[in-house]
């Protein structure tokens, strides 16, 4: 059987997150008490969370450059995650979140990222072409490099619906403004992303109900941090919340939620139940440092925490 999953992973990091326990005794000046590394992007995110539920019927198309694609490259195969790499010229990017413990907050700086050339985004287009197998599901999570534009999002588009492929989106701005064109099977997106791509002032049923017909959306679910999320259906709407907020570290959560949906979907559960485990999936995710590290035992001991109201749209 060919791979059921692939995980469009455009835009991959190197980050390290410096946790600082308590006030520093030397004015602008932070030295950190321990340091946790680790591989991010979206797409890696959600293939590290499938490699911990025990799903391998995935792989995970990274685009890499530089040193740090070197270092990248090296960490995946260490995780076990399942990859194909195309390279490029520039430096991927290395991003520093700085965990300020003692005050409960934290600082993220991330770098701009790597520019992939006009020839770069031809190369990976047509490479793509020998990894989306027909009616496959297609993953398109993150940003994208410097250089890659809507336009080139389109073509990738169009190349999975053609093969009948189900498309599931975690993006914003420009390049979910057209995807969702292609009448995507599911968009995952976090309410900020989607208030400012859609020209939205405020979130309501009525509105996520406009912009999910307009588009033909088969699931739409916007996440909402510690407040849960919103998934309308064909003729409902959930609202699923954790009844317990562990940490406000949560980096990663989105992305675990994602990656529990579709865990459970490919395992052939209700919308409920993808729901709940999903919402787990992110609750688990603030208990450790680092995007979607935690235990499976954590896991499931989040599910009887989370709070799943449905009503009829």
């Amino acid at each position: 059987m060919g791979l059921g999953i692939q995980i469009l992973n455009l835009n991959p990091c190197y980050d390290h997150w410096v946790i600082i326990s308590n006030v520093p005794k030397t004015p602008n000046v932070l030295r950190g008490d321990h340091v946790v590394k680790l591989v991010d992007g979206k797409g890696l995110n959600i293939a590290r969370v499938f490699n911990l539920l025990g799903f391998h019927d995935y792989l995970c198309i990274n685009v890499l450059g530089g040193d740090v694609g070197k270092i990248i490259s090296s960490k995946c195969r260490e995780e076990g995650i399942k990859t194909a790499e195309f390279w490029i010229n520039d430096e991927n990017r290395i991003n520093t979140a700085v965990v300020y413990e003692y005050e409960k907050r934290m600082l993220m700086v991330n770098e701009p990222g790597p520019v992939m050339t006009p020839d770069e985004i031809e190369r990976f287009i047509h490479y793509l072409d020998s990894f989306i197998e027909e009616k496959s599901t297609l993953v398109i999570s993150g940003s994208a490099p410097r250089g890659f534009e809507a336009k080139h999002m389109s073509r990738i588009a169009q190349m999975a619906k053609e093969r009948g492929c189900r498309l599931m989106v975690d993006t914003s701005n420009e390049w979910l403004k057209e995807l969702v064109k292609f009448e995507p099977e599911m968009v995952k997106v976090n309410a900020d992303e989607f208030k400012v791509t859609f020209e939205l002032s405020s979130l309501s049923v009525e509105k996520l109900y406009e912009v999910k017909k307009r588009y033909k959306i088969d699931v739409l679910c916007v996440t909402l941090g510690k407040d849960g999320s919103i998934t309308l259906t064909e003729d409902r709407v959930f609202h699923a919340r954790p009844k317990l907020v562990h940490s406000d570290f949560s980096v990663g959560s989105g992305d675990s939620f994602f990656a529990g949906y579709l865990y459970e979907e490919a395992m052939g559960k209700s919308v409920e139940e993808r729901l709940i485990f999903a919402t787990a999936c992110g609750m688990a995710n603030t208990l450790k440092y680092g995007a979607a590290i935690f235990d499976v035992k954590d896991l499931y001991e989040q599910l009887p925490f989370v709070e799943l109201v449905e009503e009829r749209l």
